[in-house]
């Protein structure tokens, strides 16, 4: 579970900032919170559960917390649970219920999100990708077996473009992108004609994170790429649907994406996957991939 370091860092920039919101600092609050699946906590009387709300200076308002640390270091009572929501509810509860904000880390930053603030917040991020009409096994494997990066390759290889995260987003929604999915398994006895369903097999395999500096979603524009990736365990791809990976980096609180690690090593930052979120949903959801995370294809070594 992650403990938002990206938004309680950002807090700790507005403190160290006489606690102004600069533009700058505005426009992280806003998208790490948009991002956010903050804990609230909540305590059952007369069979119904109830968000917990407290008296502040006129103002009724309710805590939320980073992580389990931050709620047990504020609650010890075992009535009291604690429920894990996207920013969408947490906007809806102030629509549709008398709390008129919430203070964050209540034990530790005590930020305060009024009501005002919360409610001016728009362009929500998706929360499903669903699609009734997914791509079927034979289709993923004919997409699989005809992927061509070539331009995007070209691309990342000049080094002018190091940097150009407008022109590199513009390549990105106009390919084909992989994931290397790791098992400690063989899993191609599962196989049927050529592809592994992991709705049979469980989920045994596990995408490969670049951990070097942080923690790093990875992708890679062909299986040749996989190649220079070392691990001793079995190689797996997957097809990736661009804007539900960005979607997860985000609200992972991961640092960010690398493309082709151990050979071209292209970072793209979480700041930039902030700035461009909402395009990636519009220019690159290929929402026919939503179930393409159910299926894997053997690497050849």
């Amino acid at each position: 579970m992650s403990n938002h370091k990206h938004l309680r860092t950002v807090i700790e920039d507005i403190h160290a900032n006489d606690d102004k919101l600069t533009e700058d600092l505005l426009f992280k609050l806003i998208n790490e919170f948009k991002y956010s699946n903050l804990l609230i906590p909540a305590k059952k009387e007369n069979g119904t559960l109830n968000f917990i709300i407290y008296e502040d200076e006129d103002a009724k308002i309710t805590p939320l917390f980073t992580d389990r640390d931050e709620f047990r270091k504020f609650y010890s009572d075992d009535d009291i649970q604690v429920l894990e929501n996207t920013f969408e509810l947490y906007q809806n509860v102030i629509k549709t219920t008398e709390i008129e904000g919430y203070i964050l880390n209540p034990a530790s930053e005590k930020y305060l999100f009024s009501s005002e603030f919360i409610l001016s917040i728009t362009n929500l991020p998706k929360t499903n990708f669903y699609s009734s009409n997914p791509y079927t096994e034979s289709e993923l494997k004919d997409i699989r077996n005809n992927i061509d990066n070539g331009d995007l390759e070209d691309f990342i290889t000049v080094p002018s473009n190091v940097g150009y995260f407008e022109g590199l987003f513009e390549k990105l929604s106009s390919s084909t992108l992989l994931a290397l999915m790791l098992s400690n398994h063989d899993l191609t006895p599962y196989a049927e004609d050529g592809i592994i369903s992991m709705q049979s097999t469980g989920p045994l395999a596990r995408m490969h994170v670049d951990r070097i500096g942080g923690e790093y979603a990875t992708l890679f524009t062909s299986e040749e790429k996989m190649g220079h990736v070392r691990t001793d365990l079995y190689r797996y791809s997957q097809i990736v649907n661009l804007a539900t990976l960005v979607n997860f980096v985000l609200t992972e609180d991961m640092d960010g994406i690398v493309i082709n690690p151990d050979s071209d090593n292209v970072l793209i930052p979480r700041s930039e996957l902030l700035k461009y979120s909402l395009g990636f949903e519009k220019y690159a959801n290929d929402e026919r991939l939503s179930t393409s995370i159910f299926y894997i294809f053997p690497v050849e070594e």
